[in-house]
């Protein structure tokens, strides 16, 4: 499994950065932190070339949460993934409560899909928009249905379910995105 972090800075890797995987343990590293520490910071790794003077070897320091020993400019700890950085600890409660709040994006639910997901079975299109004791109850009604009418309650029942899932999408829709801000269907 592919790491999403560095292992010398902890920071996550994205995609558009410059990154090295050491060619024997394959860990992933930015290029500045490979350059920085003069290669693979991994323990036992034989990735890390020898240094000849003691001057350009890297500097560490203790993470104060697991106590291990980590590169001095880390920001997160490679082994217990914690924020050393006080700015760090700011900065990524900021970006995760961006992702929470999703500022400027609304998920939209396609009616049309939402009926159709009821063919699978009655009660299905109301738990793709969130709905799902309702889409529980639907299902126990058709399953009532199909036993006691055997065909016809049943086909009233998917027509039904179809109609006012769709319809249900249409309402979510319109509450969770009034402004109309951008849309991302989801």
């Amino acid at each position: 499994m592919k790491e999403n972090f560095c292992s010398t800075c902890g920071q996550e890797l994205r995609p558009n950065d410059l990154s090295v995987r050491c060619r024997l343990c394959m860990r992933n590293y930015h290029a500045r932190c490979w350059e920085k520490t003069g290669g693979c910071t991994t323990w036992g790794c034989g990735g890390k070339p020898e240094l000849s003077n003691n001057a350009n070897a890297p500097e560490y320091k203790r993470c104060p949460y697991c106590g291990e020993e980590i590169i001095s400019f880390a920001v997160k700890c490679r082994y217990c993934r914690s924020l050393i950085d006080p700015e760090a600890v700011a900065l990524e409660e900021a970006r995760y409560r961006d992702q929470i709040t999703n500022e400027g994006t609304c998920f939209r639910k396609d009616p049309i899909l939402t009926s159709l997901i009821n063919l699978i079975f009655p009660g299905a299109g109301y738990m793709y928009i969130g709905q799902f004791s309702k889409g529980l109850l639907w299902f126990l009604i058709a399953v009532a249905a199909w036993f006691f009418t055997r065909g016809l309650g049943l086909i009233a029942v998917y027509l039904w379910v179809m109609y006012d899932s769709a319809r249900q999408a249409v309402i979510v829709n319109h509450t969770s995105c009034p402004d109309h801000k951008t849309v991302v269907k989801k």
